[in-house]
């Protein structure tokens, strides 16, 4: 889910700088509006646009307020997945402090050790 979560982030800005560009490769609807717009003597495409990236800002604004724990969280996420190439420094744990894993760090250190277990992930990959 965390990656469905990100590629949605990368595209609303890569339709923002659609939008900044004036390519509007994604908005082939609004591209045809504008230059019918522009036709008839009404300058308009930077108000549009305006309003689009308006839009679209406060899409990503709000997208990355509502997912922002999952950003926290991204390296302990990755953890479940490859638990044999994650380091220590980067796992947030502190949501995990019911799980009492005083000793996690030097376990994990055995675990990223052993050459039976890290096979073993990465067959199962």
């Amino acid at each position: 889910m965390i990656d469905l979560i990100r590629a949605f982030d990368a595209k609303l800005h890569v339709f923002r700088n659609d939008i900044i560009t004036r390519n509007y490769k994604y908005f082939p609807n609004l591209k045809k509006n504008i230059n019918d717009l522009d036709i008839h003597g009404k300058p308009v495409e930077e108000t549009v646009t305006e309003e689009f990236i308006s839009v679209i800002d406060s899409s990503i604004n709000e997208f990355s307020a509502r997912f922002s724990q999952f950003k926290e969280l991204s390296e302990t996420l990755k953890f479940i997945m490859y638990p044999d190439v994650t380091s220590f420094d980067k796992l947030n744990l502190s949501q995990f402090d019911w799980l009492e894993i005083e000793e996690f760090e030097m376990q994990l250190i055995d675990f990223q050790s052993s050459s039976t277990w890290i096979q073993k992930f990465i067959e199962t990959r």
